[in-house]
């Protein structure tokens, strides 16, 4: 099966492994003239105007915002040129904005999306994600003492030396599924439901997160069933998604209803109804105005999936 093209997933970088244990060869890599820095401030990301900001050794403001980052992580090669990212979040809103000096905007990174490149998203994506997960693993969990930053970042140590306990950066499996009942002599409907962290009108695939000792298929079986009390088979693999909000990823199937009955707990969802294809062609797009309900964003799995769902009915 081909990967299809979606968001975040078409990483260019190369990631390095090897290399980055080094800490001379990082140190190379970061005092070399192109390389490029993207500074991240509390999950925002820098942009000047409407384009994405990337600093290299010859802009003078790159050595200001290094030496205020509280990290520097190490991204990966774009064929020679390396990619860091840089950890400003302890800085104030005020420190910020005065080193930026109203060139710069930190903008949120999810509503910029249609300002990033191709190329870019994954990257910024990786190094949102990495950046959380330092900013979370500042601690070590089994004793408490503060961990170091070792491998350009890619893994962390505890400094207790009765302890020493490594940790590496961390990816929460979730399940994320297109639900089809084919009724007998008709034409087949798909399960869409509204959730509560949603926009009212947006509606959506079912997901959940995946359970210790618990397989993918088992998942989808039982996030069916928690969130609809729709029994499932024939759950099929599609095509996955790094989310980086903050740290996910997003592992997508079809799955067969038994049957059409619906029972939704509405602790988890907030309604769930099934449509048929011509009913969902009609759904406007995330964000337009209106009454009429909408699809999930362009740039989501979740989005995919019922496309390519939509694409296999008559």
């Amino acid at each position: 099966m081909n990967s299809p093209a979606l968001t975040f997933s078409q990483m260019s970088l190369n990631r390095a492994s090897s290399a980055r244990k080094s800490s001379r060869w990082l140190l190379e890599q970061q005092n070399k003239a192109d390389t490029v820095f993207l500074p991240i401030w509390r999950s925002l990301c820098l942009f000047e105007q409407d384009k994405l900001a990337l600093f290299t050794r010859e802009l003078a403001i790159t050595g200001q915002l290094i030496a205020q980052a509280g990290n520097c992580y190490f991204l990966g090669l774009d064929g020679e040129q390396a990619v860091f990212v840089l950890d400003l979040s302890d800085l104030s809103q005020l420190q910020l904005e005065s080193l930026l000096a109203d060139k710069y905007q930190a903008k949120d990174f999810r509503l910029s999306l249609p300002l990033v490149t191709v190329k870019q998203a994954p990257v910024l994506a990786y190094g949102r994600a990495l950046n959380h997960w330092h900013r979370q693993c500042q601690h070590c969990g089994y004793c408490g003492e503060k961990t170091l930053s070792l491998d350009g970042g890619h893994r962390r140590k505890c400094q207790s030396e009765s302890c020493a306990k490594e940790h590496f950066p961390r990816t929460d499996p979730v399940v994320i599924m297109l639900v089809e009942y084919q009724p007998p002599g008709e034409k087949a409907k798909c399960l869409l439901a509204q959730h509560h962290n949603i926009p009212a009108k947006v509606v959506s695939t079912l997901a959940g997160f995946v359970d210790p000792g618990e397989s993918l298929e088992e998942a989808v079986s039982r996030e069916v069933l928690e969130e609809a009390g729709v029994a499932v088979e024939q759950v099929t693999y599609m095509a996955s998604q790094p989310w980086p909000f903050p740290n996910s990823l997003m592992i997508g199937f079809f799955a067969r209803a038994i049957s059409d009955e619906i029972n939704i707990d509405n602790d988890e969802i907030a309604d769930a109804r099934w449509f048929s294809a011509e009913e969902v062609r009609t759904f406007d797009n995330w964000g337009d105005e209106g009454d009429n309900y909408q699809l999930p964003r362009k740039e989501s799995i979740a989005r995919y999936l019922i496309d390519s769902w939509l694409a296999k009915q008559a």
